[in-house]
């Protein structure tokens, strides 16, 4: 995928995300049960810590620089759960667009030329991410409209 492609899907995904997590009423957005253990604000919150993060990477990237070790996902992903539970449904919406728009500008400074890695990683981050979780809610919401 070229760069035009990667951000056109990437907003593509983004809409539909956002229309999910938007589309489940308030009282519902802080409900764990999205996935075990987990609320709509919790996913949401999710998703803008793996895209600001991807950013960061995505400029060392275009700087030259090597890619920082992974290090043990799980327990990072409940560091970011704990950060993100500190925080109002608002502040992790306007997070959310905040990441996005950087993600985006990132990606966009690479030029035409892209790394694979650059590749993997926005739509890993980006695009894929936003997909399986705007699916999780929807089930999450389909499921409470039948109760």
């Amino acid at each position: 995928m070229n760069r035009e492609e990667l951000l056109e899907r990437e907003d593509e995904a983004w809409l539909e995300f956002k229309a999910a997590f938007l589309g489940l009423p308030p009282d519902r957005r802080e409900v764990e049960g999205v996935v075990p253990g987990w609320s709509t604000r919790d996913l949401v919150w999710h998703c803008v810590h793996w895209a600001a993060d991807v950013a960061e990477v995505l400029e060392r990237l275009r700087r030259g620089d090597p890619e920082p070790e992974e290090g043990d996902t799980e327990s990072r992903d409940a560091e970011i759960l704990a950060e993100g539970r500190g925080m109002t449904w608002d502040e992790t919406v306007l997070r959310a667009g905040l990441s996005r728009e950087r993600v985006r500008a990132v990606l966009s400074a690479f030029g035409e030329d892209l790394p694979e890695a650059a590749v993997e990683l926005f739509a890993d981050e980006t695009f894929e991410h936003y997909e399986e979780h705007a699916a999780q809610i929807r089930a999450f919401s389909e499921g409470h409209d039948r109760d």
